[in-house]
């Protein structure tokens, strides 16, 4: 069976390209043909020295940095270079005996990819790293509001709410894109299958996804070293890792901590940091780290906590701690709480609540709970 792996990015910039390229990788290892095919460089150099797999990287730039504007609008909505690009990869392929693997498409490529190999015929299945095959904005949330949302997709209720991170404008392209993919192209309907990252994400998409595709979730891979279990009961910090924007909750952490003299540290940036170490001046703020460091700092931790204001996915991070053996404290709403008992792998505190957060924090300080 050959393998034909789709990834906007060609170097590991988050979860769902890490993902990609492991899974290429992985693939790869065990004997099958793979191509993976993205649209933004550089290319992990991972990819270029593993045998059995061949990279393809357009080198075009990512929508938001495109500086040419009105033609990352066109891109954006419809990629027809990397249509035509993809049409070249496959011509040389056999449908039969060839599955594509559709990891991210909206940051570069397009839906045009995926159209081109339902057209020729080929077996696609697209992981659901976020929520754009059902909701134009890709995450079910009212930035303006910092609330989860729960309307229709594409309904009028849907599309009269200013609910983009950027601006209202943004919100009609995305529409417009949404409205081209599903209604008028039914890309999501000739899908041969969805993989979810979670139950809860597949949940909230569910009602939204058509009943004739199947959908199977398979979590997210890690790559830890089993260094054994971390020392949480002699850790004193609450850890942050991620990215410093409104969705991702570093300012509830922030204002939980506020007026507290509980340890913590966050690792990461964004537009929020300033912001955070406002709120918490006696926490640590480390910026972005390497893997390696990232690994470290859980191990240092008391508890990793996840506070997304949004549902996420998955949460990866949250898996990583637990192979670490390091316990979470995480959101009710967001996809993480499946992934933690109550009371006995971290504690889950009520979504958006700061009262309820410092709360959870506050009773992680007991050495003996952490311990166990």
């Amino acid at each position: 069976m050959e393998a034909v792996v789709v990834n906007d990015y060609a170097s590991i910039n988050g979860g769902s390209s890490f993902v990609a390229i492991a899974s290429a990788k992985a693939l790869a290892r065990q004997g099958h043909p793979v191509t993976f095919f993205s649209a933004v460089g550089p290319v992990e150099p991972d990819l270029a020295g593993t045998p059995n797999l061949e990279t393809i990287c357009l080198g075009q730039d990512e929508i938001l940095r495109d500086p040419r504007r009105p033609r990352a609008m066109v891109r954006g909505i419809w990629n027809s270079t990397a249509a035509a690009a993809f049409r070249r990869v496959l011509a040389g392929k056999d449908p039969a005996e060839t599955v594509v693997h559709v990891h991210t498409f909206t940051k570069a490529l397009s839906a045009s990819v995926i159209d081109t190999a339902l057209r020729s015929g080929f077996r696609v299945a697209l992981t659901l790293h976020d929520f754009f095959v059902t909701c134009p904005t890709g995450g079910f949330f009212v930035h303006n509001d910092h609330a989860l949302c729960h309307r229709t997709p594409l309904s009028l209720d849907c599309l009269t709410t200013n609910c983009d991170r950027r601006s209202y404008a943004h919100k009609i392209w995305r529409s417009a894109r949404t409205i081209l993919q599903n209604p008028l192209l039914k890309i999501d309907r000739r899908l041969t299958h969805f993989i979810g990252v979670s139950e809860h994400s597949v949940g909230v998409m569910r009602p939204f996804l058509p009943a004739g595709v199947p959908v199977t979730v398979v979590r997210n891979p890690v790559e830890i070293e089993d260094r054994g279990c971390a020392d949480v009961a002699a850790n004193t910090d609450l850890t942050y890792v991620g990215r410093f924007s409104p969705e991702k909750g570093p300012l509830l952490m922030a204002a939980a901590l506020e007026g507290t003299d509980l340890p913590a540290t966050f690792a990461g940036d964004g537009e929020l940091l300033e912001e955070a170490r406002r709120l918490a001046p006696g926490a640590t703020f480390t910026g972005w780290l390497p893997a390696d460091e990232v690994a470290g700092c859980l191990r240092r931790a008391r508890a990793l906590v996840f506070p997304p204001r949004w549902y996420e996915t998955l949460g990866l991070v949250v898996i990583e701690a637990a192979a670490h053996g390091v316990p979470a404290i995480v959101s009710s709403r967001c996809a993480a709480r499946d992934l933690v008992r109550d009371g006995e792998t971290g504690l889950i505190f009520e979504h958006g609540s700061a009262t309820s957060l410092r709360a959870a924090m506050r009773k992680m300080q007991d050495p003996e709970l952490a311990g166990r």
